[in-house]
């Protein structure tokens, strides 16, 4: 897994569990009668594709991949992430505020981790480069994540155990975001509707027991 200095490192014990590359939108909401405010976040909506195997060999076609992916128009249903042919593992999106991973499909039961956030980083500027990491609409690339499962409030999922368990028992602990393409907002909202979208990809690492 590729690391940022200020991003801490994963916790001992773990084990890699899945790697997937996020392909999506992160989502923003606008005060239409500021212009000049500041856009706030307002989660995410992503189809997740399963990387495992390609992250042990071929980890530096890997590192290009979230740029490709966000060149390239989304996938549809079912449809492989080119240029990887990378099947779908799962999709990511909010419980109430808390960041869901479901990687639970047909086809496999990789488990459903409802997460929280430990470190957030923000690009270095000097890794963002305009032929890689930055969207066609000029995004930036948005911030490294560390997140936790155990941190997820039961209350943002009625009925849900604050830590789930994947299909064989291992519970996942800690998820990373890195190699992110694309998805930060513009600086204000001026000319921009209450609720956007900005495209983006991510490499999304889950590490368990």
């Amino acid at each position: 897994m590729p690391t940022i200095p200020d991003l801490p490192p994963v916790t001992q014990g773990l084990t890699l569990y899945h790697v997937a590359i996020g392909r999506g939108t992160q989502n923003y909401t606008c005060d239409p009668k500021d212009p000049n405010s500041i856009p706030v976040a307002a989660g995410a909506s992503a189809t997740l594709y399963n990387t495992t195997c390609m992250s042990s060999i071929a980890p530096l076609a890997m590192a290009q991949l979230t740029g490709s992916a966000l060149s390239m128009p989304t996938p549809k249903g079912n449809e492989r992430l080119f240029p990887a042919q990378a099947f779908v593992s799962g999709q990511h999106y909010f419980t109430g505020p808390a960041p869901t991973f479901n990687l639970h499909t047909n086809s496999h039961n990789y488990g459903i981790q409802f997460a929280g956030l430990l470190n957030k980083v923000p690009v270095p500027e000097q890794m963002i480069q305009p032929d890689q990491n930055v969207g066609k609409d000029g995004s930036k690339p948005v911030p490294w994540l560390k997140l936790s499962s155990s941190n997820a409030l039961s209350d943002t999922a009625p009925g849900v155990a604050q830590q789930a368990l994947s299909s064989d028992g291992s519970p996942v602990e800690e998820i990373y975001r890195v190699n992110t393409a694309g998805g930060s907002p513009p600086k204000t909202c001026d000319g921009m509707k209450k609720d956007f979208e900005v495209e983006y990809a991510a490499e999304y690492w889950f590490w368990g027991r």
